[in-house]
């Protein structure tokens, strides 16, 4: 645990800050030169690479809403997304082009490598951009993080958690 305890608290401490530099999530929608309003929702802010847990999602769901001056749905405006060129390689959108239906253009976003990357909706000469935190999960410890106890009544660790070591006789 002692050799693990820097390691957590490094990799905690890390989370929680990059949280700090999401973007708000209670935007205001930016105004288009035709007066639209042009807002851009992410289902998730944060994507884990390789996990089977539904509670950790490996794509993000992109909405774009688009309302004229009444707050009325706009249709047939192009939204294009993208991301910043040294994730391009790294990142895709399904699909990349749409156009607004019911005032809304939606996309999945995927990534294959970790880290920060800002993903960008394009509507009507504004464009919206989001930062998502993409991390791996978690690997499970080595079979080598055992300790074995060397009779009954010892105490067994493994990756942070202590046991008692008992023999049903």
């Amino acid at each position: 645990m002692i050799r693990y305890g820097p390691m957590l608290c490094l990799c905690g401490m890390l989370l929680w800050v990059s949280t700090a530099c999401a973007p708000k999530t209670n935007e205001p929608a930016a105004l288009s030169e035709h007066g639209y309003r042009v807002s851009l929702h992410v289902s998730d802010k944060q994507l884990w690479l390789g996990s089977t847990d539904p509670r950790r999602p490996q794509a993000a769901d992109l909405v774009v809403r688009v309302r004229d001056a009444q707050g009325q749905p706009v249709d047939g405006i192009a939204v294009v997304f993208s991301v910043e060129s040294s994730w391009t390689q790294n990142a895709s959108f399904s699909p990349a082009e749409t156009l607004t239906r019911n005032g809304k253009a939606q996309t999945i976003f995927q990534v294959n490598t970790t880290g920060l990357v800002q993903v960008m909706a394009r509507a009507d000469n504004v464009t919206r951009v989001a930062t998502i935190t993409v991390v791996s999960r978690p690997s499970p410890p080595d079979n080598g993080s055992w300790m074995v106890p060397s009779r009954p009544g010892d105490w067994v660790g493994r990756a942070g958690m202590l046991a008692l070591a008992y023999t049903v006789q």
